[in-house]
């Protein structure tokens, strides 16, 4: 499933709300928070992970979330998992510091194991100034008082902190260094990320995941995801990564990037990129084909574009080699009947979704394939 992964992570970071929460609180100026800028995060995290978030400024989504007209939207707001309910988790936070998150954590990374998926899969690294150890603990203190009990362990030379959550069944393992710390529910998640570091074996080494992962902009959110770009690529294989960048405007979602994979996966990738059944109706349009997606858009814009569909499929690239266009309130309606062409993280949160127009296409140049999905605002 190809957009599970957005989903987990969304999911991951509402349950991690302490783990943000002791990651933000007061943890050192930005003088601070400058020491210790050049260790690589992702030198931590076990290569055998299913997804990553990485953010450097989490107070931007927060922001830009807020004032778009889908935001105010009931049928939006009723199902938080997918994009408000992390944002706003967040926004609890951000009257913690009166500068804002990005002025206290430079950078927030979370990595997902276990494609069983539960709230304690997850490892939280923060980007911080040399004090976030010791605020850490004030703000454990500040929250459970005398209920509060940590103990130290050692672990192949490093010193793990392992924190108890009051009367909550609940332990937080926090490993520490120079302008970063790592924390997760589980000791053993912690335990893996400081073998990755140790022995070299962190997700950098993987050969696929390194031609995917470069350096951002200012402003970033990236989901990288170990699955298939949209459904008909999927592959049994694993050695798989996708990855996805968030933009936003007022009434518009994106999410855009590239899937890389071995180059043996190249000529059946194609194939069925320029195969696949077509299918034209009120409510969705998939075309496979360049020379056919060049004459189905060349068509719509000689013709009036009097909907948002039309306006949707006139948008897209000519050049690309797969489009599909599909309003998602009607598919709401009969959502089987297109299971074959909609990702199945559209089914799990079809009402959610049933505001927007879904616009995609994938292009293939030089065995890349890039694409870009387009959720448009009906209201």
């Amino acid at each position: 499933m190809k957009f599970r992964i957005i989903v987990k992570i969304g999911v991951a970071l509402s349950i991690l709300l302490f783990c943000i929460a002791v990651g933000l609180y007061s943890f050192a100026s930005l003088k601070e928070a400058g020491k210790g800028k050049n260790f690589d995060l992702y030198s931590m995290i076990p290569d055998d992970c299913y997804g990553i978030l990485d953010t450097d400024n989490i107070d931007y989504y927060i922001n830009e979330f807020t004032r778009m007209s889908y935001a105010k939207h009931d049928s939006l707001t009723r199902y938080s998992d997918v994009m408000m309910g992390f944002l706003n988790d967040f926004d609890d936070f951000t009257s913690l510091s009166p500068h804002g998150i990005a002025n206290i954590v430079s950078r927030i990374v979370l990595s997902i194991h276990d494609d069983g998926f539960s709230n304690r899969d997850v490892i939280a690294y923060f980007k911080v100034g040399e004090h976030g150890k010791k605020d850490l603990f004030d703000l454990l203190y500040r929250k459970y008082d005398s209920d509060i009990v940590v103990k130290s362990e050692k672990y192949r030379g490093k010193q793990v902190d392992i924190y108890s959550l009051g009367k909550t069944p609940k332990f937080l393992s926090v490993y520490s260094g120079d302008g970063f710390l790592a924390v997760s529910y589980q000791k053993r998640l912690i335990d893996r990320a400081i073998d990755a570091m140790l022995d070299n074996t962190s997700i950098k080494n993987d050969s696929v995941f390194r031609k995917i992962h470069s350096k951002k902009s200012v402003n970033y959110m990236t989901f990288y995801s170990r699955e298939a770009s949209f459904p008909e690529f999927t592959l049994d294989e694993s050695d798989v990564w996708t990855e996805f960048e968030l933009h936003m405007n007022s009434d518009v979602i994106y999410l855009s990037g590239s899937m890389f994979h071995p180059d043996t996966y190249s000529s059946e990738l194609e194939y069925r990129l320029n195969n696949f059944e077509s299918l034209s109706e009120d409510s969705i349009l998939v075309v496979s084909g360049q020379d056919k997606v060049d004459s189905c858009i060349s068509e719509v814009i000689a013709s009036p574009r009097n909907s948002i569909f039309k306006e949707c499929i006139s948008n897209l690239s000519r050049d690309a080699s797969y489009i599909m266009v599909a309003d998602l309130g009607k598919v709401e309606s009969n959502p089987r009947k297109y299971e074959g062409y909609i990702p199945d993280f559209i089914f799990q949160n079809i009402e959610f979704f049933r505001s927007f127009v879904l616009s995609l296409q994938v292009t293939e140049v030089n065995d890349v394939f890039s694409h870009i999905y387009v959720f448009t605002y009906k209201y």
